[in-house]
């Protein structure tokens, strides 16, 4: 939902160890439509302005937001795994792949056995 309301190049993907599955993230700070990058991880969320999230409950606010940094803290290991396994599904492969397409990003080797 947040690619069809204008935040396609606000996300990253980030991939899972074994390049099996990929999770579409707010992006850091100018890291937006391209691969995570950890030299972009001090810059912040992309999303956050004056220390507020810009996008704090539309209905396309990441689940990672709104659950593992506002509902669930201190279970935070346990929240990204169980989002995890949202995004290692044929449907989440499918939005990755999408959003891949839209950035003009190759598929990295090894992804879903390439």
């Amino acid at each position: 939902m947040a690619m069809e309301n204008g935040h396609a190049k606000d996300m990253m993907i980030e991939f899972s160890p074994d390049a099996s599955f990929g999770v579409l993230t707010p992006a850091f700070k100018g890291n937006g439509g391209y691969f995570a990058l950890e030299a972009y991880a001090h810059n912040g969320c992309t999303f956050l302005d004056e220390g507020r999230c810009s996008i704090h409950r539309l209905p396309y606010q990441p689940m990672e937001c709104r659950f593992c940094h506002h509902t669930r803290l201190g279970r935070g290991l346990q929240c990204h795994a169980d989002i995890a396994k949202d995004w290692n599904t044929s449907k989440g492969r499918r939005l990755v792949m999408h959003w891949l397409g839209r950035m003009e990003l190759e598929v990295p080797a090894g992804y879903l056995g390439r």
